[in-house]
């Protein structure tokens, strides 16, 4: 039950994350109601077509489906007040925590119920970030791929991590939980020092 509400938290964040995007700007509310929703849900659901699952998990658990939806329509009509108190620092805590989450609980899933160890941290990583970058495709901003901050760095870090504790015996909670607060670190000290790949890992 735990894991669930604070999926549901995460799934808020991620829909209001969508909304918060300053090009945003004029947009009408059932374009960023959509925004809203495929930000929150997109990851998951590339993730689920792509393992060729029985049922997409938000048409499994309507849940997700309407939390998103709702959390996209709040944003709108409360985009300014946000703004004007600064809470999106507050979203973009909650972004990170949930990128670790839904990363983490992913890649512990697929890798016990048999799935190689690649396709677990594979997944993990498709289904934290993948609503994002459609989030910056539809609101014409920079994606991961077209700029130099480590965004994805941390996930993938985290997930490998993971794959390694349980693979050296430690409990798998105590694994996950490990790994979850790991990625938060790491993505919060990169988004409050600003930093970047350095020029010798960049394609000349």
């Amino acid at each position: 039950m735990l894991v669930y509400s604070l999926e549901m938290i995460c799934i808020v964040a991620f829909a209001l994350s969508g909304v918060l995007v300053e090009s945003n700007r004029g947009k009408d509310i059932v374009s960023i109601m959509m925004l809203g929703w495929i930000t929150a849900l997109g990851g998951g659901t590339l993730r689920d077509l792509i393992l060729s699952a029985e049922t997409i998990f938000w048409i499994r658990d309507p849940s997700y489906f309407w939390t998103a939806l709702l959390s996209a329509v709040i944003g709108f009509f409360t985009i300014t007040h946000i703004r004007k108190n600064r809470l999106n620092k507050l979203i973009i805590m909650f972004d990170t925590i949930g990128v670790s989450l839904f990363s983490v609980l992913v890649t512990q899933q697929l890798y016990s119920g048999g799935y190689a160890a690649y396709v677990a941290v594979s997944m993990g990583i498709v289904t934290a970030i993948f609503g994002g970058v459609l989030r910056d495709i539809l609101a014409h901003r920079q994606t991961l791929f077209n700029n130099t901050e480590l965004y994805a760095t941390p996930i993938i870090l985290g997930c490998c991590l993971y794959i390694l504790l349980v693979n050296l015996a430690v409990d798998t909670i105590v694994a996950a939980l490990s790994c979850m607060i790991f990625i938060v670190a790491v993505r919060w000290y990169i988004v409050v020092k600003r930093i970047h790949f350095p020029a010798f890992l960049l394609l000349k």
